[in-house]
């Protein structure tokens, strides 16, 4: 079963703001997790969800983010093995691709607190349905 690609939007908050007036790094991975559930929301009305555990993230932030700007955040996965799955995030300002994020989840037991294994039907989202990279992070470029 091929995995959604998902669209979260973002109420920015005045407290997101840091003192530049743009949000403040350390609310970028919050808005991530926000698009993670809706995404893992999503995917419970066509599957189980295992537990899982952030095991690794990535962030690369191209351009700020203001308080009046429309932010909304796509979440696809790009990769499933075994035990963990790689989940991307673009992040849009106003339409712009203004940060990129890349995570490793792993499934996980509450009981056992050990990694257990993935549904062995997921399958990556659609790559047609995947996002080009912004320019300035392909190879060779900038």
């Amino acid at each position: 079963m091929r995995l959604p690609k998902t669209r979260t939007e973002i109420q920015v908050r005045f407290s997101d703001l840091d003192m530049l007036g743009h949000v403040s790094n350390s609310v970028y991975a919050q808005y991530f997790d926000l698009a993670r559930i809706d995404y893992f929301r999503e995917v419970r009305e066509f599957s189980e969800v295992p537990q899982y555990v952030v095991a690794s993230v990535k962030m690369d932030m191209l351009q700020e983010i203001r308080f009046d700007h429309r932010v909304v955040v796509e979440t696809w996965v790009e990769s499933v093995g075994t035990k963990s799955m790689n989940i991307a995030h673009h992040l849009y300002a106003n339409g712009d691709c203004v940060t990129v994020s890349r995570s490793v989840l792993v499934g996980f037991d509450t009981q056992t607190r050990k990694a257990v294994a993935l549904p062995t039907d997921w399958e990556p989202t659609d790559p047609s349905k995947i996002p080009e990279v912004p320019a300035r992070l392909k190879p060779g470029i900038g």
